[in-house]
């Protein structure tokens, strides 16, 4: 299954904002560099698609492009805050938006 040309399906692009935003409470750690960032951003718009039984990598890809785009501030204001390496295991093991977002916290 696929995103059709009749429209992007339901998307949360605020639960990827959320989890961007949620960077600000991080305290130690490094800077976030902008391939974490993207990665954050990535692997949210991977969990949510999933969970809407779309797994066609041309799709993933096409929407991931398409967020990153939505979320180009957002995601600028990710580079430079605090995250640690555990936050970027939880994140690539989160299986839902909520668990990643709960990784940043």
């Amino acid at each position: 299954m696929h995103a059709s040309s009749q429209g992007s399906p339901a998307f949360a692009p605020s639960l990827v904002a959320a989890a961007l935003a949620a960077l600000a409470l991080a305290a130690c750690g490094h800077k976030a560099s902008d391939t974490d960032c993207a990665f954050i951003l990535d692997r949210n718009v991977e969990v949510q698609m999933k969970a809407m039984h779309i797994t066609d990598p041309v799709a993933v890809d096409k929407r991931k492009q398409e967020i990153q785009t939505e979320l180009k501030g957002q995601l600028q204001g990710c580079i430079g805050k605090r995250i640690t390496d555990g936050m970027l295991a939880c994140v690539a093991r989160a299986q839902t938006a909520e668990d990643i977002d709960a990784c940043m916290r």
